[in-house]
């Protein structure tokens, strides 16, 4: 069964493109649920909400989530098409053709136009899991808000994220006044937080 160039080109696609947009949709969807783990990551130590200091001072952090595998079940019809070419010793070498492979999905309206007798259905199907963080996203160290804490506090929270404070000869009872970076700030590995006091 032939395929039309008009029906060619408005529904088919090369077989290798329509397996590359699969991977394509899977890394954009893993890209989104990383995102939405980071931002979840930021909010919280973004934040003053006691709930989101709570959080922080037990060190929480945010699931991250991983796409394991993706299986789809298409069903389509295959056509192959070619154009044939000439050698410039083509008395000696026969004419070859140019063949690609082209996959139209089986809709409604492919088997109605060629009487197509297989039933026309689509499936996809794929499983999100959590997982153990990479080693590179287990040592990202978000600043936590400190400011209306006071001094101790503050200390022992950034000492249980792995994170230094800037030297300072305030009372450990005084209270933060205000902090450098700003708290949802991801620090480097010699990073620290200034403080100052009120």
């Amino acid at each position: 069964m032939a395929i039309d160039d008009e029906l060619l080109d408005v529904l088919s696609a090369p077989l290798g493109d329509l397996i590359a947009s699969v991977g394509h949709g899977v890394a954009d969807a893993q890209r989104a649920l990383d995102s939405a783990s980071m931002a979840a990551l930021r909010e919280i130590y973004g934040s003053d909400e006691d709930l989101f200091r709570e959080l922080q001072a037990i060190g929480y952090r945010p699931v991250w989530y991983h796409i394991p595998e993706a299986e789809g079940d298409i069903q389509i019809a295959l056509s192959v098409s070619g154009i044939e070419t000439t050698t410039p010793s083509a008395e000696i070498l026969p004419r070859r053709a140019k063949l690609k492979l082209y996959a139209a999905p089986v809709d409604a309206s492919y088997t109605s136009r060629y009487n197509f007798s297989l039933t026309a259905s689509s499936r996809l199907k794929f499983r999100v899991v959590p997982v153990p963080p990479s080693s590179a996203a287990e040592a990202i160290r978000v600043v936590p808000s400190l400011v209306g804490l006071q001094l101790g506090e503050a200390r022992a929270r950034l000492s249980l994220l792995g994170i230094a404070t800037a030297r300072t000869d305030a009372e450990s009872t005084a209270v933060v006044k205000s902090q450098t970076p700003a708290p949802g700030t991801i620090l480097g590995p010699e990073g620290t937080v200034e403080v100052t006091t009120a």
